[in-house]
C-alpha cells in the first residue's frame, strides 16, 4: 500500500495493538485463553508476553506513521 491508505492501515493497526497492550476488556487474556487451547503453545505464552509484543508492534506502527507523515 502506498500513500494515505498505507498510513491509515498503519494507524489502525497501531491503535488496535495499543488496545491489546493496555489490556482493554481483557484482550490479552482472551488471546491467551484462545492460544493455550490450541496445539503447540508453551508456558512462555502469557498475557504479559502478549501485551509486551502488542506494545512493541504498536510502537513500531506509530513510528512508521510519524515517519511517513514527516517525510
Amino acid at each position: 500500500m502506498s500513500g494515505w491508505a498505507g498510513l491509515g492501515w498503519s494507524l489502525t493497526f497501531g491503535s488496535a495493538m495499543l488496545l491489546v497492550a493496555f489490556n482493554y476488556r481483557d484482550a490479552a487474556w482472551r488471546i491467551h485463553s484462545f492460544m493455550t487451547n490450541t496445539m503447540g503453545s508453551n508456558r512462555l505464552l502469557s498475557p504479559a508476553v502478549i501485551r509486551f509484543t502488542c506494545g512493541a508492534l504498536a510502537t513500531l506502527s506509530v513510528v512508521n506513521v510519524a515517519a511517513g507523515v514527516w517525510l
